[in-house]
């Protein structure tokens, strides 16, 4: 894994242009990947064809990876669409990012893990929980408690594992 960041470029295929953005580390401050950041960096590139995200993150901060998301589903779509490729691992809040791509690809070794995320406030703990359970539930056809289950027993996803239950869409 690269240490903590974000990188964003636009790199010219045959006749594309893909927006890459690498995000790595931990989500919000002190690290140099949080929204701010992040929407910074994003609005300075050009027009692309597609967005191709590469993201290893274990979460860190709810609040700027939901910023994060809001910010890469609000944004016009690319002609081509977005696709996303976890490196390694994709856990807590980091699965919000991944889930305001189109596709979610995934490397052989690489896991998506489910936590709980805590906050000093029950009700926003809660409101927080659901919202990325119900955001999961969605994308793969099950029902909300089946993914705040998921996120109780800090259950951990293998590739495989969420290639068969349509959390990404192919392994690469």
């Amino acid at each position: 894994m690269k240490s903590g960041g974000i990188e964003a470029k636009i790199v010219r295929q045959k006749s594309l242009d893909l927006a890459i953005v690498e995000m790595h580390g931990d989500i919000g401050w002190p690290s140099a990947f949080g929204a701010k950041r992040f929407v910074d960096l994003f609005n300075s590139l050009r027009v692309y064809d597609v967005l191709y995200g590469v993201l290893d993150s274990p979460g860190g901060s709810p609040s700027d990876s939901w910023d994060i998301s809001q910010f890469l589903t609000g944004i016009q779509k690319p002609r081509y669409g977005s696709l996303v490729l976890i490196t390694e691992r994709c856990s807590s809040d980091a699965i919000l990012i991944a889930l305001a791509f189109d596709q979610i690809l995934m490397r052989p070794s690489s896991y998506i893990e489910f936590n709980v995320l805590h906050f000093s406030n029950s009700k926003a703990e809660q409101r927080a929980n659901q919202l990325v359970a119900h955001r999961v539930a969605k994308r793969i056809g099950s029902k909300l408690e089946e993914v705040l289950g998921w996120m109780d027993k800090n259950e951990k996803l293998s590739a495989e594992e969420c290639r068969k239950r349509s959390l990404c869409d192919a392994i690469v």
